[in-house]
């Protein structure tokens, strides 16, 4: 039995390998040959765009900015898009919003319409649970996507939206020194006297200036890392040491905790068919 495919109106330039409607939602998950150049693409719909594998670059010619794994982004409707898939292809989830569920979500607060891109923290967090849902296809999963959908542009909108103050020297300082060292032993002790700052005033500055504290920061920088580093062969627990977390059972808490299933089912969510073809291969061989 052929599937259906998806409405003739809406263009995803690539193999939807799974999609479905969800009142004025369409989501699909597509997958991009590598090297493909997709140019000057216009959609009459808003899209979020999660790039689940591979990589995306910015514009047609392939040397703009290169986006991988966990990057979100927002193609505002009736705007021309351009990229060039990586070497090795690109796997993304597409949800395309009809006009009238933006409507309804404006008139609850200013929604987020213009391009922009996004690579951490709890939006990333909202939108691999969405594709979570959308992978499920149970009879609660309408309701969750709808839900999570909803997160996901509060969330964007919200971090467009608001401004934030310059940030002083020392706390830039202090973000850079804490990219280089959350895979290993990091406290906001430390981290203060690495900028010569009281700890306290460390931790109020920075949720003043980054609307999120210290730890969870932190937190997130390695739920992040773990996450890239799922889409590849190596064990659980060696990505749990990697990522900086004190143990598997540690790693496995936090990980569900803030993306809504565990590492290793977010693994089995993220792979290819062929993939999923070689692990069960692998397992009858044992």
């Amino acid at each position: 039995m052929l599937r259906p495919k998806p409405p003739k109106t809406l263009e995803f330039h690539g193999e939807v390998v799974r999609w479905r409607r969800v009142g004025a939602l369409v989501l699909a998950e597509v997958e991009y040959e590598p090297g493909q150049r997709i140019h000057r693409a216009i959609h009459s719909h808003a899209r979020f765009v999660l790039i689940l594998k591979g990589a995306l670059s910015d514009g047609s010619s392939g040397n703009g900015t290169a986006m991988g794994p966990s990057t979100l982004l927002f193609e505002a409707a009736h705007q021309a898009h351009s990229y060039t898939v990586s070497p090795h292809g690109a796997t993304c989830l597409i949800v395309d919003m009809d006009p009238s569920w933006i409507a309804r979500a404006q008139e609850h607060a200013p929604v987020l319409t213009r391009d922009a891109s996004f690579r951490s923290g709890l939006l990333l967090h909202l939108a691999h649970r969405l594709y979570g849902e959308f992978r499920l296809r149970d009879e609660v999963s309408r309701l969750a996507i709808e839900s999570l959908a909803l997160g996901v542009m509060a969330q964007a909108s919200r971090r467009t939206a608001t401004v934030e103050r310059a940030a002083p020297l020392w706390l830039q300082a202090a973000l850079a020194f804490i990219a280089l060292h959350f895979t290993g032993p990091l406290s906001l002790t430390g981290v203060a006297r690495h900028v010569g700052i009281h700890p306290v005033h460390l931790a109020r500055t920075f949720r003043s200036v980054y609307r999120t504290s210290f730890a969870t920061y932190v937190r997130e920088l390695r739920i992040d890392f773990a996450r890239e580093q799922l889409a590849g062969p190596a064990p659980l627990s060696q990505i749990a040491a990697a990522a900086g977390f004190c143990d598997q059972s540690h790693f496995s808490r936090c990980f569900k905790r803030h993306v809504g299933v565990t590492p290793a089912a977010f693994r089995a969510l993220t792979a290819s068919p062929s993939e999923c073809r070689m692990q069960s291969a692998k397992r009858k061989m044992r």
